[in-house]
């Protein structure tokens, strides 16, 4: 036994040593990142990481580590990657769609300062977030006439993301046409099927054949090239601007107080907020929901919202998504946590956040 705890005791003073160098690696590391921005050159450099791998790998003298110190020191430079990646995207905000869409003037407003970045779609905005590409998604998360973008409710359990901000932003939907165009002219209407929906009072009765788009900017934009009189878009009034349409009728939303509510996306849990979100699955077991519910009574915890959803790998499976008004330091909710966990097959801490609010223009 003292032989062993010898061994380990060497251990811990070598990865003691190994910690203070790989400091020192990553401090140089950051002389690499400025000189790297200064002359626009791209992070991955696969014939230096080559000679890097091979060169050091030449160090080790028992051919027997040397396989797993190559492995080692690949790993070394893989991280290295992925910090160089996450200073130099560190002003990066990624959002889906094109210029003018919703979900880029909620990013503009969030972020008014930083590189926005459009993506053609939801996941690619993920995708970006979890490797470093991006700092930051911005995801339309629930509308207050249409309900939950369903979509993004499942990227969130399913990816190593967490929501950092939750912003609520008034939506007016407007409907766009070419140059010299009327409202009766309009037999084709191109947009998101949210918005579509949004403004289905509006379209009712007028012969009008409504066609589902990837989002609004994307239909405005679509109209604009197309030229035609009796196509339209419904979109914000910025992407009538961007893409020089007009107006042909303005907030045409069936609801007065049709509301988005953006979610801004990242992957460390951040240390402050008022808001915590909650996914957990559940056994199928009577009462298994109803017991998790009494739970977060139990604990003085006001819960704001649930939502279920199909768990795609399991037929008649679900999960539960829950937004809890609370800290998540606090003890009643690290007291509610510790009670459910026994309770759920998979929980998560989703989000740490505090909402914000802005009317779009």
């Amino acid at each position: 036994m003292d032989e062993l705890k010898s061994a380990r005791n060497k251990i811990n003073q070598i990865d003691s040593q190994m910690a203070q160098l790989f400091e020192q690696r990553m401090q140089a590391v950051e002389d690499v990142i400025d000189y790297k921005l200064s002359h626009q050159m791209e992070i991955l450099d696969s014939s230096r990481e080559a000679q890097v791998i091979e060169k050091n790998s030449a160090y080790i003298q028992n051919p027997i580590y040397k396989p797993y110190y190559t492995a080692f020191i690949k790993d070394v430079m893989k991280q290295s990657r992925a910090y160089q990646k996450a200073r130099i995207n560190q002003n990066r905000i990624a959002y889906a769609g094109t210029l003018g869409a919703f979900s880029h003037i909620a990013a503009k407003q969030l972020f008014p300062d930083e590189t926005l970045v459009h993506l053609p779609t939801f996941q690619e905005v993920v995708a970006q977030v979890e490797s470093g590409e991006a700092s930051y998604g911005v995801l339309p998360f629930e509308n207050s006439y249409t309900g939950e973008v369903g979509e993004n409710m499942d990227l969130i359990l399913s990816h190593n993301i967490c929501i950092h901000r939750m912003y609520d932003l008034k939506i007016h939907q407007n409907l766009l046409g070419v140059k010299g165009a009327e409202i009766s002219d309009i037999r084709q209407v191109y947009s998101k099927d949210q918005a579509i929906s949004q403004s289905k009072k509006f379209l009712e009765g007028r012969g009008i054949e409504c066609i589902p788009y990837p989002n609004t900017a994307m239909a405005a934009q679509y109209i604009a090239e197309q030229n035609d009189i009796t196509k339209a878009a419904i979109a914000s009034k910025e992407t009538a601007e961007l893409y020089g349409l007009s107006i042909l009728a303005e907030n045409i939303n069936t609801s007065n107080d049709n509301t988005t509510r953006f979610i801004v996306v990242g992957k460390q849990l951040p240390t402050t907020g008022n808001r915590i979100s909650l996914v957990f699955t559940l056994p199928h077991t009577t009462g298994s929901l109803a017991k998790v519910m009494s739970l977060i009574s139990d604990y003085g915890i006001n819960m704001e919202s649930i939502h279920s959803r199909s768990l795609k790998d399991e037929p008649f499976a679900y999960y539960f998504y829950v937004e809890l008004v609370a800290q998540l330091q606090g003890a009643d909710f690290t007291a509610l946590y510790k009670a459910m966990e026994p309770l759920c097959k998979q929980i998560k801490i989703a989000g740490y956040y505090t909402k914000e609010s802005r009317d779009e223009a």
